[in-house]
């Protein structure tokens, strides 16, 4: 073999060796290199995945920021409002004491001239006393004798009471005596008959006016009341007649109990209406 050849062989296999080394390094290094590209782009998805959380921390972080910037101005404006509010009280707050000081010195002026004119009406009310002073004697001694004249009227008011019952029990006595007197003068008192019969009264026509009518309720009758009574000679068991005018002819009744101003009847006989107030009442007919 030629001398050449053995040197290309030789040169062949150091290159081949080489060759091989640099196979070996690039394997290797494209691993390597595959392997950084692989966790760059990993640290790159972990940068962008800590961007978009940093960008959205701060778009938070810039809308609290904002509301609170929007807060502090809302305060500030209330704020502001209310210094205005307060130095307009202050204001009014100042007028009222300057006002209220001039009505201290007012109400000083006027104390200074009550002062004086209580003094003068002290004197006034000094001669009042005096005045109401005698006057109240005066008044206490009117007030006894006051009481003396009450004490003699009471008595007097008693008399007449008194008096006035006695001639009640006088008139029912004379009334009572007019009636027997009458009976024995129509002939109602026989030895057989009774006292207690219905009778006419006699003398000067009895006038009167139906008051009241109701019912009795135990008997079932009907009673009426009259404006006459033995002031009037009315007395029980008197007959007097009920009319409508001076024409129409109601009812006969008969006297049941008397007082001395009015009675009460029972209606004896009826003609057709019914009895009612105001109808006329006559000790007898015409």
């Amino acid at each position: 073999m030629h001398i050449l050849t053995k040197v290309f062989v030789v040169f062949a296999a150091v290159l081949a060796l080489v060759l091989a080394a640099l196979t070996m390094t690039y394997s290797v290094n494209a691993d390597r290199v595959e392997a950084d590209h692989r966790n760059a782009l990993a640290r790159a998805a972990e940068a962008a995945a800590a961007r978009d959380a940093a960008t959205s921390q701060f778009s938070e972080m810039q809308n609290r920021l904002t509301r609170q910037v929007d807060q502090l101005s809302t305060d500030n404006a209330n704020l502001r409002s209310q210094i205005r509010d307060l130095l307009t009280e202050n204001s009014r707050l100042l007028a009222d004491k300057r006002k209220a000081e001039e009505d201290a010195q007012s109400t000083k002026n006027q104390i200074g001239d009550f002062v004086e004119s209580i003094k003068a009406q002290a004197s006034l009310i000094e001669s009042y006393r005096a005045e109401v002073t005698a006057l109240r004697t005066s008044e206490l001694r009117l007030r006894r004798e006051t009481l003396s004249l009450e004490d003699r009227l009471n008595d007097l008011e008693s008399q007449r009471q008194v008096y006035e019952q006695t001639t009640r029990a006088l008139q029912e006595q004379l009334v009572a005596t007019q009636r027997a007197l009458q009976s024995a003068q129509q002939g109602t008192l026989t030895a057989g008959g009774r006292a207690d019969q219905p009778y006419e009264a006699t003398g000067a026509l009895i006038t009167g006016r139906v008051t009241k009518v109701r019912q009795d309720p135990s008997t079932g009758q009907t009673l009426v009341e009259l404006n006459v009574g033995t002031n009037d000679r009315v007395a029980e068991n008197m007959k007097l007649y009920v009319g409508r005018g001076r024409d129409t002819f109601v009812a006969n009744l008969v006297v049941v109990t008397t007082d001395l101003n009015n009675c009460v009847a029972r209606v004896d006989l009826l003609a057709g209406d019914a009895v009612r107030e105001g109808d006329l009442v006559l000790s007898r007919l015409y």
